[in-house]
């Protein structure tokens, strides 16, 4: 062989360690748009792309966020994006919406505490809001949160006036009395104590009344092609990495939040600290969309049961960790 060929074979060989060499990022071979929500529920995908996960999975991921998952998903049904964050309310919403060409990842995180009902000093307790005007994002999370608190308290709905407004209205709306309290997850109501502590104060949250989730999804006639299959599948990898960084490293999240939205650590730290990352679908997952269903058939909003193997996609989760992923139970 002669000295040329010597020195090709040697370049080739050098080329191609460094790109099966192990840690060694991929360049970007698929791209990818998520949809999210400025909340610290999403800081698991937040710290995958500041450590560079999605990348050395070979994904260019662009991250579009939303006020709401509710306001997100309305996107995403004109076709945008490939991958959503939203609650659980609103993620059952949509698959029934869509005739079932969504479906749920994983459960990136649950909690009670996160959701909370802000009001102003005059609000002390629930019997207080009858005949006022309350708001929350209609088809979120807090609907439900809503109709179960006031339910759960003897509150008659028809005698309370709901508003609906996105969150990031919701502070200002309660600080200028046009509303006498709202119902959401945080850090809204952090929001609002901050900008007029003097006036409102948090009332409750939802322990007792319901668990929220954030909810990962993707259209299924995606998620069924390989393409689709391969990319959630590094997405669900790259964003594991990125929650064990998240719930050990609370100063780059209160730093994201700061230089992204201009949160304060405070603010940050309230819903930092309650936020349980679950990255399952688990039992408990089950339980509670079941629980969505119940309610949402009751209130009318849906006439069909969940079929969670329609609603919910395994396959990735599965190649990553089998031990997050439960059997699913009977329609509900």
């Amino acid at each position: 062989m002669s000295y040329r060929m010597t020195a090709i074979a040697a370049v080739s060989a050098i080329a191609f360690l460094a790109m099966t060499w192990p840690g060694k990022a991929q360049q970007p071979q698929y791209k990818v748009t998520v949809f999210g929500i400025p909340t610290v529920n999403n800081d698991s995908v937040w710290m995958a792309m500041e450590k560079g996960f999605y990348k050395a999975e070979g994904l260019d991921l662009t991250l579009r966020l939303f006020p709401s998952g509710t306001t997100g998903l309305q996107a995403f049904q004109t076709g945008q994006g490939d991958i959503v964050l939203s609650g659980d309310l609103p993620s059952v919403q949509y698959h029934f919406r869509v005739n079932g060409n969504y479906s749920t990842i994983v459960a990136l995180e649950r909690d009670s505490k996160g959701y909370v009902v802000a009001a102003l000093k005059t609000i002390t307790k629930p019997q207080d809001l009858i005949g006022k005007t309350v708001a929350t994002r209609v088809g979120s999370n807090g609907s439900w949160f809503l109709s179960e608190y006031l339910t759960k308290n003897n509150v008659d709905p028809t005698k309370v006036t709901i508003k609906n407004l996105d969150t990031q209205i919701l502070p200002a709306a309660l600080c200028s009395g046009d509303i006498s309290a709202f119902f959401i997850w945080q850090p809204a109501g952090t929001r609002a104590m901050e900008i007029c502590p003097d006036k409102v104060h948090i009332l409750g949250d939802a322990q007792g009344y319901m668990q929220g989730y954030t909810i990962v999804g993707a259209r299924r006639d995606w998620l069924d092609t390989a393409q689709g299959k391969e990319i959630a599948i590094r997405f669900l990898r790259a964003t594991l990495k990125g929650k064990e960084v998240a719930e050990k490293d609370f100063a780059a999240v209160a730093a994201y939040t700061k230089a992204k939205f201009d949160l304060s650590e405070s603010a940050t730290r309230a819903d930092y600290d309650i936020a349980d990352r679950v990255f399952v679908i688990d039992k408990i997952y089950y339980d509670d969309f079941c629980s969505i269903s119940r309610w949402a058939q009751r209130e009318k909003l849906n006439t069909e049961k969940i079929d969670f193997n329609k609603l919910t996609w395994v396959d990735g989760l599965k190649e990553i960790d089998p031990k997050r992923v439960d059997a699913p139970p009977p329609p509900c």
